[in-house]
């Protein structure tokens, strides 16, 4: 647990340290936030904006890693490689759970002072928790992506697999409703999305779950 919590500090020092896409970050959150302002919807825009903004910028780390080539060091120490992979999932996961809270906290106080109150906030809490899961499995891919080609050459296989896995899944989809047409009428999307924070959570603990152990073979297989 020492040794899970240790990375966890490394990997939150070099985010620190990445002061450029930070301040990046928040020019680009406050600009976003005026257009939200302008779209009436100050909460739902503020929030789903921070989480990408600081949630996926968790990812940059791997960066680090690669140019200190970190992972060499780290072995010579008594750190076995699936800490180090837990330790990535961890943090990426806790980056991006902390930004969708703050960004939640920061847009709704932002909107009472604007606005004076937070319409529909249940709905807006829903489109959140899509959101979220949307960014876990763009996380979720790219992760095993850069374990397998490294960052710089797994940029194209980052882009291409998950579209890949997102096209495949809408052809699926089409071919159902074109073969079983009864399905899209018996649909009720209503309750699909009175439900959806339920189905968020499952999908997040899959994509996690599928994405880690894939990694962590490639690592186990890796020589460093």
């Amino acid at each position: 647990m020492n040794t899970i919590k240790g990375l966890l500090l490394k990997d939150l020092d070099v985010f620190k340290n990445f002061k450029g896409n930070i301040i990046f970050s928040i020019l680009m959150f406050l600009f976003l936030i005026i257009v939200g302002s302008i779209q009436n919807d100050i909460f739902t825009v503020g929030s789903i904006l921070f989480l990408i903004f600081f949630g996926m910028n968790s990812i940059s780390t791997f960066s680090y890693d690669e140019n200190a080539d970190s992972d060499k060091y780290l072995l010579s120490l008594p750190i076995t490689r699936k800490e180090i992979v837990l330790s990535k999932y961890l943090f990426v996961f806790l980056n991006s759970f902390i930004s969708i809270i703050v960004g939640i906290f920061v847009s709704y106080i932002i909107t009472v002072l604007i606005r004076g109150k937070v319409n529909n906030i249940g709905d807006s809490l829903r489109i959140c928790f899509l959101a979220f899961t949307s960014v876990s499995f763009l996380m979720c891919s790219n992760v095993p992506c850069i374990y397998k080609w490294g960052v710089e050459k797994g940029r194209m296989q980052s882009v291409i697999i998950p579209a890949l896995f997102i096209f495949v899944i809408g052809i699926l989809g089409c071919l159902l409703l074109i073969i079983f047409p009864e399905l899209y009428l018996n649909i009720d999307l209503i309750y699909l999305f009175k439900i959806s924070p339920i189905i968020c959570l499952i999908l997040n603990i899959l994509f996690y779950l599928i994405s880690y152990l894939i990694s962590y073979k490639i690592f186990l297989n890796k020589s460093i």
